[in-house]
């Protein structure tokens, strides 16, 4: 048991004992059927605050070794699969949130998660392990030690390729991902892999670290749309127990059909239920530098089309050209899309159009 390898179930027992707990547990059948099978490596790209990290701390309750959630999982939908005992608490499980470690070792990063991780090893194997060998060399000795793959988690896997203009260190952080996913060893010692961002995976030239996942998205999730936000049933649910007028929710965070699906974004839709009042909670937690960036860039009829959503309309977005890069914007639509992904925007996937999904938000840069 560790702070990286093979963690507690700590993150999930504190969702399951908040105010307000949506199950969402049946992802975990989801990922059961990828297990140790060529479709185990997950990529969720989601807005912020839309339930990738709580996902991602179930996750681990679920397979880590260094817990016992037999208790925390009894009471949730997937309890009633008669095989999700078979999977609990199973896996030798790595768990890395990426924007901590970019907060405090921009310049070493990498050599810095490795020295991290293998401490943690150190707890567990003492000097069984031959710690000089590269990475993926020592993460295929834990599984000989052990037979137990790894299942491995990694939050803000985007956070380097979003802030940092170092393409040597770039180069090194994908070569760390690639030791982890797509080396020859990974197709041993990894039974999962599951990774989350704000934005789809951007295709690097040259690079393959990442070209084996299996991508979610803002514009497309299907069969996994529904774990991520809270679906309007379940607000609708939440509404009723605590006595908050439905069609006023509605009318403040509906704005994401993702799949036919419509989904809220559940930080906001939370903080309403607690505060027993709408308001935008979501555009607190993110900066207003990428959407200023966006709106302020002069394409053509960009302007125009903001307007036309300010006034409840939509607007028809082609999200083929974008790179998922936000220093690459060379169209309206890239700007669109952009925006989209960060959650400023709602998509309707069926129309092919876009709406402002936070006017206030918006309407701050006119």
């Amino acid at each position: 048991m560790g702070i990286y390898f093979n963690p507690t179930n700590e993150s999930f027992t504190q969702a399951k004992n908040s105010m307000i707990y949506v199950d969402k547990t049946e992802l975990l059948e989801q990922l059961n059927l990828r297990l140790s099978t060529e479709n185990k490596c997950i990529a969720v790209s989601h807005a912020r605050r839309f339930g990738k990290s709580h996902a991602a701390g179930m996750i681990d309750a679920y397979y880590s070794l260094g817990c016992d959630s037999s208790n925390l999982f009894d009471n949730t939908k997937i309890a009633a699969n008669a095989d999700y005992k078979k999977y609990m608490n199973k896996y030798n499980v790595i768990h890395l949130d990426i924007s901590s470690f970019w907060d405090d070792f921009k310049d070493n990063l990498v050599e810095k998660i490795k020295e991290y991780i293998i401490d943690d090893f150190k707890k567990s194997f003492n000097d069984e392990i031959d710690y000089s060998k590269k990475f993926s060399v020592i993460l295929m000795s834990v599984y000989q030690k052990t037979t137990i793959p790894f299942v491995i988690i990694i939050d803000e896997w985007d956070c380097v390729i979003r802030n940092s203009d170092d393409k040597e260190l770039v180069h090194s952080y994908l070569q760390f991902l690639h030791s982890l996913f797509k080396s020859e060893e990974s197709k041993a010692f990894l039974a999962l892999g599951y990774i989350t961002g704000i934005l789809p995976i951007k295709k690097i030239k040259d690079e393959s670290a990442l070209n084996n996942f299996r991508e979610y998205t803002m514009l497309k999730s299907k069969p996994i749309t529904k774990y991520y936000g809270f679906t309007e049933e379940e607000v609708k649910e939440l509404c009723k127990k605590y006595d908050m007028d439905f069609d006023s929710v509605k009318a403040w965070y509906n704005g994401y059909l993702i799949d036919g699906v419509h989904m809220y974004n559940p930080n906001s839709v939370t903080q309403a239920m607690i505060d027993q009042d709408c308001d935008s909670y979501w555009r607190n937690t993110s900066s207003f530098s990428s959407i200023n960036t966006f709106i302020t860039m002069n394409y053509a009829g960009l302007k125009d089309d903001i307007m036309t959503m300010l006034a409840g309309g939509k607007v028809i977005v082609d999200t083929r050209s974008f790179q998922n890069d936000l220093s690459d914007i060379h169209s309206k639509d890239d700007a669109f899309t952009a925006l989209i992904h960060l959650g400023y925007l709602g998509y309707d996937a069926d129309r092919k159009s876009a709406t402002v999904h936070y006017p206030d938000t918006v309407t701050k840069f006119f």
